[in-house]
């Protein structure tokens, strides 16, 4: 399972690759906010603007600051990316103030060929701090920026294609997000009129969970309003049993403290009938998840 999940990465990256990534992300933006019926929050676009040749040239931009509840509420305004095009013959240098306290992650996707990015430091700008390699179809497009202590850095973007002309897209600071959702299909169970039934599943032993991955809104089903109208949900944080709504979810908090997936979660049905019934209970969790570098 762990296998396919990476697979299927690589297959968006490819293909918000192909189509152009600046382009992928505007209609993947406006796409989930129209059928959202969410308010559109601006995010800062920095397109490489010549001359940025060099260290004294490197072009100002802003870390990346977007958080997963503000992903999952279509809350860009502080989503910051960059957008370039080396020709054969150039590189990109830009300059951005990063904290030690921050997890940093590099986040790159590249039109063709190889794309290299090094790290410099305020105070060297002959020796980087670190190398990534990006490949159009590579196996890796995240990378994790050591940053020793808060302060400005320097990124010299270049690549190897001496014929034609690349196009690249990143981020820096925060990683970028996913959305996912997982259901867990607990054993068949006959319960009893006016009988209750409840059972828990530790969500870490699922390897097709991503790693970090949070959620923000749980079901629990498997049987009808008529079986049962009283649902609840579990899990550590809480330390109780949670009534939902009734439409049977609850919508909870973006917080890797309340709602990492990473831990035991619950389900509990009530039976509102007045006969037994069998049925398979089910528990759904809609998350959001860090795209991470791939170990």
């Amino acid at each position: 399972m762990k296998t396919k999940k990476i697979t299927e990465r690589k297959f968006d990256r490819w293909l918000r690759k192909c189509v152009g990534v600046s382009l992928a992300f505007a209609v993947a933006l406006s796409a989930s906010l129209y059928f959202s019926g969410q308010t559109v929050y601006a995010s800062t676009a920095y397109t490489d603007a010549e001359p940025n040749d060099s260290y004294e040239q490197a072009q100002l931009i802003t870390r990346n600051a977007q958080t997963p509840a503000q992903y999952v509420s279509n809350q860009t305004s502080v989503y910051r990316y960059v957008t370039g095009t080396l020709s054969y013959d150039d590189e990109d240098w830009y300059k951005v103030y990063l904290y030690s306290d921050d997890e940093n992650y590099l986040d790159l996707n590249v039109g063709s060929g190889t794309i290299t990015v090094e790290l410099y430091t305020s105070s060297n700008s002959v020796v980087p701090l670190t190398t990534f390699e990006f490949q159009k179809y590579g196996d890796t497009n995240v990378y994790s920026v050591p940053v020793p202590e808060s302060g400005l850095y320097y990124l010299r973007v270049y690549h190897d294609t001496t014929s034609i002309s690349s196009t690249y897209y990143f981020t820096i600071g925060n990683p970028q997000y996913t959305l996912g959702s997982y259901t867990h299909t607990f054993r068949s169970t006959t319960l009893a009129a006016k009988g209750t039934w409840d059972d828990t599943v530790d969500l870490s032993e699922i390897s097709s969970i991503p790693e970090n991955a949070i959620g923000y809104e749980i079901s629990i089903g498997g049987c009808t309003s008529s079986v049962s109208s009283e649902r609840y949900f579990y899990n550590k944080h809480y330390g109780h049993w949670v009534a939902t709504k009734s439409t049977f979810s609850y919508s909870l908090p973006v917080s890797e403290t309340a709602s990492s997936l990473d831990q035991e979660w619950g389900a509990k049905i009530v039976s509102t009938s007045s006969s037994s019934k069998t049925f398979s209970p089910t528990m759904t969790i809609r998350y959001v998840a860090p795209d991470l570098p791939v170990e």
